[in-house]
């Protein structure tokens, strides 16, 4: 019996074992390395602890919020059809935290808060606000975005 086997590729991307399958995007090349545990440096320890920061900040958001970033995503992935990406509330917010970073290098993203967001009147404190002072790309309707963090 012969077997002819064409989409090899596709099944064989990701880890087996101790082996890593991946391919070239452009081109049906399947390449396998041996995996290797990455060596613990200062960044990944800062990116670690930003990653858990954000993740309690966002998990302590009222539900109106959260929402706020679900319809904000969902207009977001309309506007951007063809795009090789698409967007979910929590990177959304993680975007959104990361640009209010860069407007205010004062804040350390390893332990800010919910209630810092409101204390300080920072422009994550709705995604309106976020919108409006471009912390987030721009979207149609933003109206009924203005839900409060806390």
């Amino acid at each position: 019996m012969k077997v002819n086997l064409d989409l090899i590729g596709r099944a064989l991307i990701g880890k087996i074992g101790k082996l890593v399958f991946y391919k070239y995007k452009k081109s049906d090349v399947l390449l396998a390395r041996a995996w290797v545990k990455p060596r613990r440096t200062i960044n990944n320890d800062n990116l670690s602890s930003i990653s858990t920061n954000l993740s309690s900040c966002y998990n302590t958001a009222t539900v109106d919020y959260r929402n706020d970033l679900i319809n904000y995503a969902t207009q977001l992935n309309l506007a951007t059809v063809g795009e090789n990406c698409i967007y979910n509330a929590y990177n959304c917010f993680v975007k959104m935290m990361y640009a209010m970073n860069r407007l205010y290098p004062a804040i350390d993203l390893k332990t800010i808060t919910a209630d810092d967001i409101v204390f300080y009147e920072l422009p994550a404190i709705s995604v309106r606000m976020a919108v409006e002072n471009d912390l987030l790309p721009r979207v149609r309707y933003i109206d009924g975005l203005g839900h409060e963090i806390v």
